[in-house]
């Protein structure tokens, strides 16, 4: 479709890579400025009237269908907007992953047909949409349009929203239960107010301005949530963090030896733990640890049970609290929730002692108290003039 494809060449968008964490972390807020919503929005107000029919036929007249150029006969409801983003710092991925987010918390019919594409920094999708309900003695009509979404930024500094349908949805009820009878889909410019002499005439006025109210009221709506929750990309700083907190380590104590992530999927460098064998060190919840100065280590299971339980149901006939015949007697299994916990002694009354949990996850806590069991029966090996310190690794279950 010619009025879509418009968006599919000219995109650029901010991208994080050459952005410093100082930089980035420093910034002042983004904000996003689109002058065109008043604009239209006050216009459409200001050509209001009691009669559909006027009210359609002053709106047709501020604002003209759009003609595609390779084929004029085609004609479309066409409503665009551009946001200008004022001190644009943000990850391409994340922003439209962000607003990916907020049309599906929209709606669940913008969820459905969503496609992010990244290459060309856009968002596309359709949905239904109602826009116009219109009653007379015997019928109600609620028509419908499915627009063509795209979202996509055409600058570093600019985003468009552009919506396109060409055609309503006219489902009729009717009778004395209001029952479904019947659907019309019509061309909108093959409709009143373009056909003077069309059917329904009051409903598909009503749908022609509700067109336009809900595609500006849906531009706006974004543009207010983006400048509420999306003035800065945190996601991205929380990045460039991780990313500047790792290389200020690894200039501090050369490549690790080994690296133990969390459970999270998050990257966070105070979820994961940084064994520097050359340095002798352990880097962990912003605590350095000395190989030297470890104690004893310790995984604790302290469990939860919960017992089964028995219950009693079906078609038997109840006399007296007494269950005569059908009645099944189900029970489900005892079950045992794990909670393992890594406990660590340390020869240093700055950080005297060390509690990692790793929930449900055995080999997650096997694997760091490996760790200092290696760390343990090595420094058990060396000689030193220091006291002998007692140095375990054990299992213990409450």
């Amino acid at each position: 479709m010619a009025v879509t494809a418009f968006f599919a060449v000219g995109l650029y968008g901010q991208s994080s890579v050459g952005i410093s964490y100082e930089k980035a972390k420093y910034a002042p807020a983004m904000r996003w400025v689109c002058p065109e919503i008043e604009k239209y929005q006050g216009l459409i107000t200001s050509l209001e009237n009691d009669d559909a029919k006027v009210y359609a036929n002053n709106v047709k007249e501020k604002i003209e269908l759009y003609a595609d150029p390779s084929s004029p006969s085609d004609k479309y409801i066409l409503t665009q907007a551009v946001f200008k983003i004022e001190n644009p710092m943000f990850s391409t991925e994340n922003l439209l992953g962000h607003i990916s987010t907020w049309l599906k918390k929209r709606s669940k019919d913008w969820g459905k047909k969503l496609n992010v594409d990244l290459a060309n920094k856009r968002i596309t999708s359709t949905a239904s949409i109602h826009v116009a309900s219109n009653g007379s003695f015997l019928n109600v009509n609620k028509v419908y349009v499915s627009p063509n979404l795209v979202i996509g930024l055409i600058d570093e500094n600019k985003l468009m929203v552009s919506f396109d349908v060409d055609q309503y949805k006219n489902d009729e009820y009717g009778g004395s239960d209001n029952r479904y009878q019947r659907t019309y889909n019509v061309k909108i410019a093959e409709v009143f107010p373009f056909v003077q002499k069309s059917s329904y005439k009051n409903t598909y006025a009503k749908a022609y301005v509700g067109t336009y109210l809900q595609f500006w009221n849906f531009i706006y709506d974004l543009c207010q949530d983006l400048n509420k929750n999306f003035t800065r990309d945190t996601e991205m700083i929380s990045q460039l963090h991780y990313a500047y907190a790792k290389d200020s380590l690894l200039t501090r104590y050369g490549e690790p030896t080994k690296v133990i992530t969390g459970l999270s999927n998050t990257q966070d460098i105070n979820n994961e733990m940084y064994i520097f064998e050359q340095a002798g060190k352990i880097v962990f919840m912003g605590k350095t640890i000395d190989f030297k100065d470890i104690m004893s280590c310790e995984i604790v299971d302290d469990p939860q049970f919960i017992p089964g339980r028995t219950t009693t149901g079906g078609g038997g006939i109840s006399f007296f609290g007494i269950v005569l015949g059908g009645a099944e007697t189900t029970r489900t299994a005892d079950k045992t929730i794990h909670n393992y916990v890594v406990d660590i002694k340390i020869d240093n009354l700055s950080t005297p002692f060390i509690r990692i949990a790793t929930g449900k996850s055995e080999y997650k806590a096997t694997e760091i108290a490996s760790v200092f069991e290696y760390i343990l029966r090595h420094q058990q090996n060396n000689k030193t003039t220091d006291a002998q310190k007692s140095r375990t690794v054990t299992r213990r279950r409450k």
